[in-house]
């Protein structure tokens, strides 16, 4: 996997207390979420960080959400 870090725009579902990505934009192109492999959390300071491990079209992306910045970022592709 190529490690990045690289800020991206994101449609998602926030029901509950759940997340669910479904959409998110990167290089100008639209990637539709097919499936959510994996999900789990960690701590920066206080802030909480939800990271997906997802696949669309074949591809493997790994994104996150930062609860304190209220940013969504492009770990790996």
């Amino acid at each position: 996997m190529l490690e990045l870090s690289e800020s991206i725009n994101v449609w998602a579902l926030f029901e509950k207390s759940t997340v669910k990505p479904f959409i998110f934009l990167w290089n100008s192109r639209k990637i539709k979420i097919e499936t959510i492999n994996f999900v789990h959390t960690t701590h920066e300071g206080s802030a909480l960080i939800y990271h997906f491990s997802v696949s669309s079209g074949g591809n493997f992306y790994k994104i996150c959400f930062d609860t304190a910045s209220l940013k969504w970022i492009l770990e790996a592709v």
